[in-house]
This record gives structure tokens, C-alpha cells and sequence, in this order.
């Protein structure tokens, strides 16, 4: 120990302050960095607690470690995060815990993680015969990718959100996107998907399962409703309602008692639904700004549990036909 010291403070001596240009090397007498630590190549130990790795920062409390290698079996260094004593137990490893962004294949990434070159890939054996993976409601499932909410960014909390983009950086009108959140108190936001394209939305799931399409569905433009991809149905109780964009594709009900006014605005070319007098109130149609042909000019539901079809073949023009009278 002696000697060593001697050899420190002779080499200090030796060399001027300021000029302390030598490499260290640690299992090396030819360093080629200011510190070269070199060991066996070894690929990461799954169990045991044998020496695996060339370098290991450890406390001076707890049992985790971490420790760094080179594979012996392929060409890639590694990083693992582990007890000191049972080599089959993992733990995390945090980048940038206070802050800062972290790039991959970028010396300056703009975002959390910022990834150029290449993808990110989810693999974990799932073949073509595999089932459904079950929803977690507790942690992040295997090939799941979760927007988790709440400051706790707890995962086995009910709200969330997720968004997935591409373009529209500068102009919103250029951005693709699909929009998936979970729990919210604002019932806009609560539990539905919304797909968009150049900024607008085309397509909405909400959380009772129906979907709605504006813009360009099969070859056909106009706004949609996807029929039985969830409820088509538009129960009605009272004496008066005007059509909405959102009534397109549906099954509109009437039960009342009382003779009622159905108005019909102006909507979209192709709009369709179906009215159903489902009480004793006769069911009338009331044109608003549009004009309504029909074969015998009728305009009036015949009578309880009868029903008419009304589409809107051109703009403000609707034709309807079915158990109809005056």
C-alpha cells in the first residue's frame, strides 16, 4: 500500500498541474480513454450472484445494484438494474427523474423521449394463434401502450388520456390523429375515441357504443352513422323535435299521446332515418328551409306503429315514403 502511494505522489510530481493528460485503465495496460475498466465479456446473469458484468455502482445501504457488461454471445453492451444477491430479481432503472428529455439516435431530442432512426417494437411471443390479451386494470399489459391520468400517474386509476398524431406542426389543418381517453368528468371527453384527419374530425365512438361519421365513408361524403355498429335507436317522448346530423342512420320513436311536429332542417346529402309512430300522436312533418316530395303528397304517419323512411337525396331536398297519410 506503501508503494502504491509512493508511485501516486511521484507520478503528481512528475507531471505538472494542468497536465494530467494520461489514461487510467483498469484490466488494461492500454487505456484508450481517460477511464478504460475492462473485464470478461459476459451476457446479464438471470440468477445466482456470481461476478457477471465489468461495472458496478452500488450503496453503501440496500441490496440494489447496477451493473454494466458486454455480451459475450452477441454485440451489444448492457445495463441492468439488480439485487446484489439474487441476480433474478430486477428493478427499475430511471432516466432524467427530475427532469430533461432523453434522445435516442439525437444529441438534442424535443421531447420525453425523442426516437430517430428507427421504430419501437412490442414483442413478447405473440403468435398468430394467441387470443385477446384480458384489459389490466391495475398495471400496463403486455403490448399495451396506456395514457394513465392524475398527478399520481397511478395506473390503476379510471381516467386517462392517449393521443397518437402525425404532421401538424405548424398548421393543425395538416395533422392526423386519433384521440383515445377513459374516465372524465366532462362528458365530451368521458370513455370515446375520436378519429381525425387535416384537423377535423371524421369519426366519434362515444361510451353507449354508437358511431358517428362526417366526411367520406365507403365513397359516399356526407355525414354518417355507421347502423348497427352500436344503438341506432332515438326514443321521443314529447310533442315537438328537429332532426340532427346525429339522427342520421337511426330509428326515431315517437310515444306521445298528443299530436307531434317532426322539423326537418337542412342536413347533409344522404341523410336517412327511419320514424316510427310508436304511441297514439300522429307524427307531422314540418320542412324548415328544405323542401319534402312525396308520392302522394302525404306528410303525416297513418297511424300508431306505423312508420316512414325520409332521405335527403340533394341539397335541402328530402324525399319521404311509407305508411303515410293526411
Amino acid at each position: 500500500m506503501k508503494k502504491l502511494l509512493a508511485i501516486v505522489v511521484l507520478v503528481l510530481i512528475i507531471v505538472p498541474k494542468g497536465k494530467l493528460l494520461a489514461q487510467t485503465g483498469i484490466g488494461t495496460i492500454a487505456p484508450i480513454n481517460k477511464l478504460q475498466v475492462e473485464g470478461p465479456a459476459a451476457d446479464p446473469a438471470t440468477s445466482g450472484a456470481t461476478a457477471n458484468g465489468i461495472l458496478r455502482l452500488s450503496g453503501t445501504t440496500g441490496i440494489h445494484v447496477l451493473d454494466m457488461g458486454v455480451s459475450l454471445t452477441s454485440t451489444y453492451g448492457w445495463i441492468q438494474a439488480r439485487s446484489e444477491s439474487a441476480y433474478g430479481t430486477n428493478y427499475n432503472l430511471i432516466l432524467n427523474p427530475n427532469g430533461g428529455n432523453v434522445g435516442i439516435g439525437t444529441t438534442t431530442p424535443t421531447a420525453k423521449l425523442n426516437l430517430v432512426g428507427g421504430g419501437i417494437r412490442i414483442a413478447t411471443g405473440f403468435g398468430n394463434t394467441a387470443t385477446r390479451p384480458a384489459i389490466n386494470t391495475s398495471s400496463i399489459g403486455s403490448f399495451e401502450i396506456r395514457g394513465v391520468g392524475g398527478a399520481s400517474q397511478n395506473d390503476a386509476t379510471d381516467d386517462g388520456f392517449l393521443r397518437l398524431s402525425a404532421g401538424g406542426g405548424a398548421t393543425a389543418s395538416s395533422q392526423s390523429s386519433i384521440d383515445i381517453s377513459g374516465y372524465s368528468t366532462v362528458s365530451e371527453m368521458s370513455n370515446n375515441i375520436v378519429f381525425r384527419t387535416a384537423g377535423t374530425e371524421r369519426m366519434r365512438i362515444d361510451n353507449a357504443g354508437a358511431t358517428t361519421v362526417t366526411g367520406n365513408l365507403t365513397g359516399t361524403s356526407g355525414t354518417s352513422t355507421l347502423a348497427n355498429f352500436g344503438t341506432v335507436m332515438n326514443d321521443q317522448t314529447g310533442t315537438t323535435y328537429t332532426l340532427a346530423a346525429s339522427d342520421n342512420g337511426k330509428v326515431i320513436t315517437f310515444n306521445s299521446s298528443s299530436a307531434i311536429t317532426l322539423t326537418v332542417p337542412s342536413l347533409s346529402v344522404g341523410f336517412n332515418c327511419m320514424v316510427v309512430q310508436k304511441g297514439t300522436g300522429q307524427v307531422t312533418l314540418s320542412a324548415s328551409g328544405v323542401t319534402i316530395s312525396n308520392r302522394y303528397g302525404y306528410t303525416k304517419t297513418a297511424g300508431q306503429y306505423s312508420m316512414f323512411t325520409l332521405v335527403c337525396i340533394a341539397n335541402n331536398v328530402y324525399i319521404s315514403s311509407g305508411d303515410m297519410n293526411n
